[in-house]
């Protein structure tokens, strides 16, 4: 009787290789994972054993070196999805903008017909097919057909797949990106969602009446991104300074399936979601560094905003007295002592958040909007009273100086101020008094006058 002396093979180490019926010999060895978490597998041949080997060796260096194996061309979905696992984290480090790749793939490319075609077998029409289906209403099984989506998200999927398909024709197995010879489509003209004065003295007096004013003055004065906010902790509070420092935000990811997959690919645990998977792992609450690195900043809080933390600091102290109450850890272990937050000290659902927002604007009897809309009305109304236009970009957290040409119509009515104190300067006949007050309704009134 013998001892086999066979070891194990290692995960990437990849099949020992056996002989065929034709007499090759054939190996297999992975070289990535699919978003669902099988294996991607690429098969070697060679007329003997050792020559088999061989190249089992010279694609794992290929893979080690960060190259998609050559040989036939992959298909497109196939491609993206090597791309999405092995190639885009390199560039888009932030969790939530991979997240925001893949669900463009999985919204508008997996299931379309030119999802299984070769990419040597690419042609512009073919990416214009995925446009146009994009902007036609889809059947549903439901009945309701799924609307058109914007051209602000075709733009958004255009730019994914080219970045995509250029790293494919950097690699060797597309000769020329397809969508260069497509003019870039582009998103409507930007036209954000601002409140008047009016309306925003009405939703700070209503806030007032709120055990969350302090969130919604934030907004509305400061106007940081929603995760921004919600990442906020009590030492990011400076009273003594009056500064307030954003340097983090808080964001989700969704969960992942833990179990394993059956024949057909769906989860052994029965449940569709990875949210309800037994063995879920990867989702939950995060922090990360703001969108760019001029997020990282600091602000000085107006009065009104400052009195309004410092209120909440005080009803947020007194709850703790009486209620089981901890600082949440994040995912690196670091405790934040978060300053809104679900009762007890855990992070706030962002759609709690929003859901809160539309209640104050009910409240307050203003149009519906988004709470980035208190973004933007923060913005025009930096601008509108004559703020420099670097100082609006450090309070914002904006990285690019094309971010104010979002906001082209009120930098055209600051222009037209200084024409006008300029012609009343170098005017030869008297002037009437020009008052120095801005009027964000009226000018704001104006202009959506102007648009009906």
């Amino acid at each position: 009787m013998t001892t086999s002396t066979r070891t194990r093979r290692g995960n990437q180490d990849g099949s020992e290789p056996r002989q065929r019926k034709d007499g090759r010999w054939q190996a297999n060895y992975p070289i990535g994972q699919r978003p669902d978490g099988s294996t991607i597998l690429k098969s070697v041949y060679g007329k003997t054993k050792a020559e088999c080997r061989a190249k089992v060796r010279k694609l794992a260096q290929e893979v080690a070196a960060g190259n998609m194996p050559a040989g036939r061309s992959p298909k497109l979905i196939e491609w993206l999805d090597y791309w999405l696992i092995n190639i885009a984290p390199a560039t888009a480090k932030s969790p939530q903008s991979r997240r925001g790749y893949k669900n463009k793939i999985d919204n508008h490319v997996r299931g379309h017909r030119v999802a299984s075609k070769r990419l040597t077998a690419l042609t512009p029409s073919d990416m214009e097919a995925i446009y146009a289906t994009m902007r036609t209403p889809q059947p549903r099984a439901s009945g309701h057909p799924r609307p058109a989506v914007s051209e602000s998200s075709v733009a958004g999927l255009h730019r994914v797949l080219r970045r995509a398909l250029n790293v494919a024709v950097k690699r060797g197995f597309l000769g020329k990106n397809p969508l260069l010879l497509l003019d870039s489509p582009t998103g409507g003209d930007f036209e954000p969602q601002v409140y008047t004065t009016e309306e925003v003295r009405r939703m700070i007096q209503a806030a007032q009446k709120r055990d969350d004013e302090a969130r919604w003055l934030l907004n509305l004065m400061l106007g940081p991104r929603q995760g921004e906010a919600l990442g906020l902790t009590w030492p990011d509070v400076d009273f003594k300074s009056n500064k307030l420092r954003i340097e983090r935000e808080l964001f989700t990811l969704p969960w992942a399936h833990g179990c394993l997959l059956d024949v057909g690919g769906k989860p052994t645990c029965g449940r569709s979601k990875g949210v309800h998977c037994p063995e879920r792992h990867g989702g939950g609450y995060f922090t990360g560094p703001p969108k760019s690195s001029a997020g990282v900043r600091s602000a000085t809080m107006p009065t009104p905003l400052r009195n309004a933390l410092l209120r909440h600091a005080q009803t947020q102290q007194t709850v703790r007295k009486h209620e089981p109450w901890e600082p949440w850890v994040d995912q690196g272990g670091v405790e934040r002592d978060l300053v809104f937050c679900r009762p007890g000290g855990l992070p706030m659902y962002p759609k709690a958040d929003w859901n809160a927002w539309r209640s104050l604007l009910a409240e307050a009897k203003v149009p519906a909007g988004r709470p980035h809309d208190g973004r933007h009305t923060a913005a025009t109304t930096l601008l509108l009273l004559g703020v420099d236009q670097r100082v609006v970009m450090e309070i914002l957290g904006w990285s690019q100086i094309s971010m104010l040409q979002r906001y082209q119509h009120v930098l055209d009515e600051m222009h037209q101020d200084v024409a006008d104190k300029l012609t009343d300067h170098w005017s030869t006949e008297p002037a009437e008094p020009v008052s120095n007050v801005v009027s964000l309704a009226g000018r704001l009134a104006a202009r959506r006058a102007r648009k009906n």
